[in-house]
């Protein structure tokens, strides 16, 4: 073989070198990174002042997805008032990418931001993403029902149900012990809540399973007025206006009837 026809082979073998080199350069690089870092926040946009609520935070895509990678997180809340809120835990790291994040409400009324920072690594390298989580702060109509169970037993489980112009908002039960009393409160909370009259229900024991009345389970219904024509905005109303309804319901538990033999 002559000298050019072995500088020819040579420049084509190290062609070939270098154009493999850079395939698996780039094959390496795509692999490595894991693509992209997503993150998505689950949880209540609109909750009320004080209230405490659990958010779930969801990462994939980055380094962390490679063999011995993990997922960090740094979270916060931002806002004009947030003195007296709370997230907790703040940080944490993880595996799998999924975090679950406490909140406590301030105690002012606001839209505030849940901000939550994820990095996505490995030991070599690291990539991350921020998710904002706007949350809206208003102060609630409170709605208290007192159970008193006037009763010689335990009971468990009587549901409750809370509707306003005919629509059920809530729902959930109460363990009452004999003799006592529990109460439920359910905090109201609708941005879109209208200034005037509105027909507050409370149900209990719907289903008649519980209490014995000839006409079924108990309900109790009272009007409340939100607002004053003279506030033009909603806002107005939402943060200055609100009224607290308390409402006491006081029943016996009896015990089921005891059928005869036959």
């Amino acid at each position: 073989m002559g000298v050019a026809q072995t500088k020819k082979a040579l420049i084509s073998l190290i062609s070939i070198i270098s154009l493999l080199s850079l395939v698996l350069v780039g094959t390496s690089a795509t692999g490595a990174d894991g693509g992209p870092v997503y993150v998505s926040v689950e949880g209540e946009n609109v909750v009320a002042t004080g209230e405490k609520w659990q958010y779930v935070v969801r990462a994939i895509g980055g380094p962390g997805t490679l063999a011995g990678g993990n997922f960090s997180y740094k979270a916060e809340l931002v806002g004009s008032d947030i003195t007296d809120s709370l997230v907790a835990p703040s940080s944490g790291v993880s595996s799998s990418g999924v975090f679950s994040i406490n909140v406590t409400a301030p105690s002012v009324p606001q839209d505030m931001t849940l901000v939550v920072n994820v990095t996505s690594s490995t030991a070599f390298e690291s990539d991350n993403a921020v998710k904002s989580f706007p949350i809206k702060v208003l102060a609630p109509v409170v709605i208290k029902v007192s159970v008193k169970n006037a009763g010689d037993f335990d009971v468990l489980g009587v549901p409750v149900s809370f509707s306003v112009d005919g629509t059920k908002l809530y729902e959930t039960t109460v363990n009452v012990d004999s003799l006592s009393s529990k109460t439920v409160t359910y905090n109201w909370t609708d941005p879109e809540m209208s200034q005037g009259e509105h027909v507050v229900t409370v149900a209990l024991d719907p289903g008649n399973k519980f209490v014995e009345f000839e006409a079924g389970g108990l309900v109790y219904t009272t009007t409340i007025y939100v607002g004053d024509p003279s506030f033009g905005t909603t806002d107005a109303m939402l943060g200055i206006l609100f009224v607290l309804m308390v409402v006491f319901i006081v029943f016996v538990y009896t015990r089921p009837k005891k059928r005869r033999m036959r």
